[in-house]
């Protein structure tokens, strides 16, 4: 297994705990957490996607770039949001506020 494959690999593992996090807790925080986990393995897939011949691209670490000011920006959105929804209603699991809401 060269270098390439072993970086994909980590990279599934990373983006598929971090799905196992938003699909299992009930907790907003942790939610947002486990998506900046699946956009950690997103960005180490495209790292290990642009290696050539052990060389990185400069397009790819462009892109891993971008991507993580983006997720940065995304990230601070929603971690303001659910400040808000705890402010009004006084919890962060996301089925008591659906319930609370209606």
């Amino acid at each position: 297994m060269n270098e390439q494959q072993l970086l994909q690999v980590f990279a599934a593992l990373l983006f598929l705990s971090g799905f196992g996090a938003i699909a299992t807790t009930k907790n907003l925080v942790k939610m947002i957490m486990g998506f900046q986990v699946m956009i950690w393995g997103a960005n180490l897939a495209l790292f290990a996607g642009g290696l050539v011949n052990g060389q990185v691209t400069f397009f790819s670490t462009s892109l891993v770039v971008i991507s993580i000011s983006i997720g940065a920006s995304v990230e601070a959105l929603a971690l303001s949001l659910v400040i808000l929804a705890y402010r009004r209603y006084g919890t962060l699991n996301p089925w008591e506020i659906r319930r609370l809401a209606h």
